[in-house]
């Protein structure tokens, strides 16, 4: 095979150091490094731990090689997904839902994004199945994801609220906690351990990074609003919502 002349050659490498040196490749790198520090200490503790205190050989080394290479890899794409794609489209839709006019269409679209990105959370759907699992088969796995997502929908349209009518977020946060503590102290109590954790799977990599996107965004499309003092709070507000949702399906089920 012919090799390439010396001009293919240099427009080759020319080509070549584009790439390297382009911003999206340097970005990449960064995500890299920020996962191997992320990874690797663990990684190396726990075999410390396995191999020299415990000095019990690994049972299945290639399958956890794999697997840790699996996990770095994963990691890296999906950071570097939500820099490039979720965070850019979450704060670009915030900044524009101010153009649609109308209060209600706001908080239709706000309310429908926290109830769509909640469905798309991974531990959510591992806590339906476990409380499916233990109440055997009284409250499907169906219900509980559809009424966390409810909640998430419900805080987001909230968070809105809050940016909107800049209302501080204790004036929020302290009601919502107050009708949560007595539910729990009303509802049955096999449901408020699950409840409480559905507040927890929703702070997941989906959901908080659109949710902070969206709040950051809405912030500097309206005039006259700190993005770091009104744009944030929605998270806390997405962990106590489906708390309350969770309890107020669990009293009407009866979950015993």
């Amino acid at each position: 095979m012919a090799r390439p002349s010396g001009s293919a050659r240099a427009k080759l490498a020319s080509v070549v150091k584009r790439i390297g040196g382009s911003a999206h490749v340097q970005d990449l790198w960064t995500t890299v490094v920020d996962t191997l520090i992320g990874v690797l200490p663990i990684v190396g503790f726990l075999l410390f731990v396995q191999l020299v205190i415990l000095r019990v050989p690994l049972a299945n080394p290639r399958q956890i090689f794999i697997g840790i290479v699996c996990s770095i890899v994963g990691l890296t794409l999906f950071s570097q997904g939500l820099k490039l794609g979720l965070l850019p489209l979450g704060e670009e839709a915030g900044q524009n839902l101010p153009r649609a006019g109308k209060m209600w269409v706001v908080l239709t679209v706000g309310f429908i994004m926290g109830y769509g990105v909640t469905l798309a959370e991974p531990a959510l759907h591992s806590l339906g199945l476990q409380v499916e699992e233990y109440s055997a088969g009284l409250v499907t796995k169906n219900v509980v994801i559809h009424s966390v997502a409810i909640g998430v929908g419900l805080a987001i349209l909230l968070g809105l609220l809050k940016i909107i009518f800049r209302i501080p977020l204790i004036a929020m946060v302290g009601p919502l906690y107050a009708i949560a503590i007595l539910l729990a102290l009303v509802a049955p109590k096999s449901i408020v351990g699950p409840a409480f954790d559905s507040g927890g799977v929703t702070t997941g990599p989906v959901t908080v990074p659109i949710t902070i996107a969206i709040g950051v965004g809405m912030a500097n499309a309206l005039g006259g609003r700190d993005p770091l003092q009104d744009g944030f709070g929605l998270v806390t507000l997405a962990v106590v919502c489906p708390i309350i949702s969770v309890l107020l399906v669990g009293t009407i089920i009866g979950y015993r």
